[in-house]
């Protein structure tokens, strides 16, 4: 990524961080050098060192929320995924956990990551991890209302870009 790439990209996460206008990411920088964000269309970009994620339509902010990402040793995986599947409650058997609002985006051997709301427990309690910090078991977690909009918002296919 170049000075001013990164520049740029610095100055969006201080500018979202401080309140202030959001600058679009729009020049982080795929190993290849090819762009990320292309403006077109609708696309995800999810920062696990701002735990911020923004949502472009045709390359404008349509929303931007906090998130939780991946706890340490259960880390959010890097890379360019696309929304693959879409539930409006999953259930994990191996956390025992509900998951209001599922966007599946990648697989993590044999159970699938993504983009959900804040999980609950078999009998509806809700769980509370901090938003804003890694915390989750590796996928992208948000409050409710943010990740409702966005499953609302997002159709299969959407591409996903996570750095």
């Amino acid at each position: 990524m170049s000075v001013m790439n990164r520049r740029s990209f610095l100055f969006g996460m201080v500018m979202s961080f401080f309140g202030g206008a959001l600058a679009r990411p729009a020049l982080a920088q795929t190993p290849a050098g090819q762009q990320v964000i292309r403006g077109r269309g609708r696309e995800i970009f999810v920062s696990l060192s701002a735990q911020r994620l923004w949502a472009y339509q045709d390359g404008e902010v349509a929303m931007t929320f906090l998130i939780s990402s991946g706890e340490p040793g259960r880390p959010t995986r890097r890379g360019n995924y696309r929304i693959q599947s879409k539930l409006p409650e999953a259930w994990s058997n191996v956390w025992q956990l509900r998951m209001p609002y599922w966007m599946g985006i990648y697989y993590a051997g044999r159970i699938e990551n993504g983009i959900h709301a804040m999980p609950l427990l078999r009998n509806g309690t809700p769980v509370r991890w901090p938003v804003g910090y890694p915390a989750s078991y590796g996928c992208v977690v948000a409050l409710t209302k943010d990740a409702a909009a966005l499953y609302r918002w997002a159709p299969l296919g959407t591409p996903v870009y996570i750095r």
